[in-house]
């Protein structure tokens, strides 16, 4: 048991199954960790395991930091397996390697948990490096702020197969690739259910980048990826001779200087993109949602929603790619929703699904979604939604199935009219605090995932001039 207090030290376990606390165990305290301070004294790591040490030898409760000098990891795994539970790791450096704040090396597959990493650099992988086939735990951590050359939050490499679940990885930066999280060289990351926001990367890969792992298939599974930016392309995840599974992930507000800005398949590259809702992304050129480039393989793009983009368009096909795109909603994109795709990708006049709304041989329909709460970041889909039931095998198109009763565009009080009463019930709740109306999410009628003025105005219009819904 350590007492508060700045040690200036470097440690290491010695391969003992010891468990070193402060005294944040007992009383439960943030205020202990941040008073209970490890600083490197040498350009070492502050925390060694490099000795066989299992998940029993604990490290907890401290802060673990260099920053009163020049260089050093805060904690070096390595043939080891320790647990790293409830720290702040803060303000290392390394500047000719990898992992500023964790490096996890030959085999190691240490339990990183609940610690905030944060301010950290390096070379590659600014928070936590993976390679030479360690497969950590890594869960329940805040990684933000960190950066390096590459992998500004997580770096994995050399066969490396970490689980990186429930983790909030946010304001990351790579001055080349991968802001949030970067795999290469047959690597093969578990990345699920974890937020990934508002990290950027000077080249590729804003949120997510696979950069040659051919040889591996990453997961990329139930994440929310919203609001990264890459300079030049795939602002949300970017493929580069790689192959993941990209399933159930809520890509939005993304930004790509030029290419991909939820997802890039970029030469010999062949994911399969599934399931995912793609709302309001952004590209400088083409493929505000998926952009497919220079690829001899065939990436598949199936059960999507992707819609509102805000430029860029829906789904790009570039220099003689030929992705699978089937049964997916592409849907109010500005600069359109399909390009240079395939013969009769897009071309809706050709029959019908099986809800009846007009599709293209391949069941790719272009419809609103109807999301039950998109202001509030809510997309499931309301029960008469043409995205119920429409995708591949009967199920239903986009990362959330059915979580709100059915409803019209305009019916807010869910009469069955569109009327003058439903004029009265928005003005109400929106300027005189009246309650919230029966379907509330049916006065989105411009669908621009927020329910203001703007739609006051376009029911007006509806309503006394015949105009469309949404407008």
């Amino acid at each position: 048991m350590v007492r508060w207090g700045r040690y200036c030290e470097s440690i290491s376990f010695c391969g003992k199954a010891i468990q070193v606390a402060s005294h944040f165990i007992f009383d439960a305290d943030t205020a202990t960790i941040n008073s209970t301070i490890i600083e490197g004294d040498d350009s070492t790591a502050t925390v060694s395991f490099c000795s066989n040490e299992g998940l029993g030898s604990l490290i907890r409760g401290f802060t673990i930091t260099h920053a009163a000098t020049t260089s050093g990891r805060g904690i070096y795994c390595t043939y080891s397996s320790p647990t790293i539970r409830q720290n702040v790791i803060t303000n290392n450096r390394i500047v000719d390697g990898g992992g500023g704040a964790i490096c996890c090396n030959r085999l190691a597959s240490p339990v990183i948990a609940d610690n905030e990493v944060l301010a950290n650099y390096a070379q590659l992988g600014g928070a936590i490096y993976c390679l030479d086939r360690s497969s950590p735990s890594i869960s329940g951590n805040a990684v933000r702020g960190n950066s390096a050359g590459a992998g500004g939050g997580i770096y994995c490499s050399d066969m490396s197969s970490p689980f990186i679940e429930n983790n909030a990885i946010s304001g990351n930066y790579a001055i080349q690739i991968g802001g949030g999280v970067h795999c290469q060289l047959g690597s093969a990351p578990n990345i699920i259910n974890n937020v990934i926001a508002g990290d950027s990367a000077g080249y590729y890969g804003g949120g997510v980048a696979c950069w040659d792992v051919s040889t591996a298939t990453p997961t990329i599974v139930n994440n929310e990826i919203t609001g990264n930016m890459a300079k030049q392309a795939g602002g949300g995840i970017y493929c580069h001779t790689a192959s993941p599974l990209i399933d159930n992930n809520v890509l939005r507000a993304n930004f790509a200087g030029y290419y991909g800005a939820g997802v890039l398949c970029d030469l010999w590259s062949s994911p399969v993109i599934q399931g995912n809702t793609m709302i309001g992304n952004r590209a400088g050129n083409r493929g505000g949602g998926v952009s497919c480039m220079s690829t001899s393989r065939t990436p598949i793009v199936r059960d999507n929603i992707i819609s509102r983009s805000m430029a860029g368009g829906g789904i790009a096909c570039e220099d003689g790619s030929n992705p699978t795109i089937r049964h997916n909603d592409v849907w109010a994109n500005a600069d359109g929703d399909f390009h240079n795709c395939p013969p009769g990708v897009g071309d809706t006049s050709w029959g019908t699904n099986v809800n009846g709304e007009p599709c293209d041989s391949f069941f790719n329909v272009s419809c609103p979604p109807l999301f039950c709460f998109p202001d509030t970041g809510d997309y499931h889909l309301a029960e008469n939604s043409c995205c119920v039931g429409a995708g591949e095998g009967g199920v239903d198109i986009g990362a959330f199935g059915v979580g709100c009763p059915a409803y019209v565009l305009g019916d807010v009080n869910r009469d069955g009219l569109i009327d003058i009463v439903d004029l009265v019930d928005l003005i109400g709740y929106l300027y005189r605090a009246a309650p919230a109306p029966n379907a509330l999410p049916a006065g989105d009628t411009n669908y621009d995932g927020e329910v203001n003025l703007a739609d006051i105005v376009c029911l007006l219009n509806h309503v006394f001039r015949g105009g469309s819904l949404p407008c």
